[in-house]
């Protein structure tokens, strides 16, 4: 079998040669595209880090935050019962005095 120039499988040289192309081209692609998805993991991993540390530092804020409320209310709540401990000592003073005061008069009335 030859071709009509006189060269025996000529087409199969031909097709060879493309095959050999599209393999080239195949591999530049592989290349490229394997560039581009290490390119993409890096960035997929720095913008992780990037939450990591926002989330964290979110997390930290929120907590001192929680932590300066709970303060704020337990100092609320001191003078709350400072202020109703107070109250009541006086009450009971006043109560304590009228008590004795009424004991007094019981025991200094004279008898007939």
């Amino acid at each position: 079998m030859s071709s009509t120039n006189g060269l025996p499988y000529l087409g199969a040289l031909d097709a060879v040669k493309r095959i050999e192309n599209a393999l080239t081209e195949r591999d530049a692609a592989r290349k490229a595209s394997n560039s581009e998805l290490d390119a993409a993991h890096t960035e997929a991993e720095r913008l992780l880090s990037a939450a990591r540390t926002a989330g964290t530092r979110a997390g930290e804020q929120r907590r001192a935050a929680l932590l300066a409320e709970a303060d704020a209310d337990a100092d609320a709540i001191r003078a709350t019962g400072a202020a109703e401990a107070q109250e009541i000592g006086r009450r009971a003073s006043t109560e304590g005095d009228a008590l004795a005061a009424e004991f007094t008069a019981i025991l200094l009335v004279e008898e007939p």
